[in-house]
């Protein structure tokens, strides 16, 4: 049996913590499973020697993430409206020019 983080042979004897999703994985590769296959959210901060947690930053990290991901999403999205809007534009022109090109080139003349 093998650890689910690191790939190598979990000892017989030795100490191995089974994760609620299922896996198997070293004593020292359970903080690394846990951030990694789980992501739980957490704050970041620093304690007083009155035992209170002071928060450094106002957000979650995994609050901080999931408004990144969407601020790039909706970078994106905008980009592409404005792409499609030009190459409408684009086409309305040439449409325009073809539709001046027919008139000048008409036969009734």
């Amino acid at each position: 049996m093998n650890c689910a983080f690191c790939g190598s042979p979990l000892p017989m004897s030795r100490a191995i913590f089974h994760c609620s999703c299922g896996v198997f994985v070293h004593a020292y590769c359970w903080e690394q499973h846990i951030l990694q296959a789980h992501q739980p959210a957490f704050e970041t901060g620093t304690v007083d020697l009155n035992g209170e947690f002071r928060v450094s930053g106002v957000e979650t990290e995994q609050a901080s993430k999931v408004e990144q991901v969407s601020e790039i999403e909706q970078a994106s999205e905008a980009e592409q409206i404005s792409e499609l809007e030009q190459a409408s534009e684009i086409e309305q022109a040439s449409e325009a020019e073809q539709v001046s090109g027919e008139q000048i080139t008409s036969p009734d003349e």
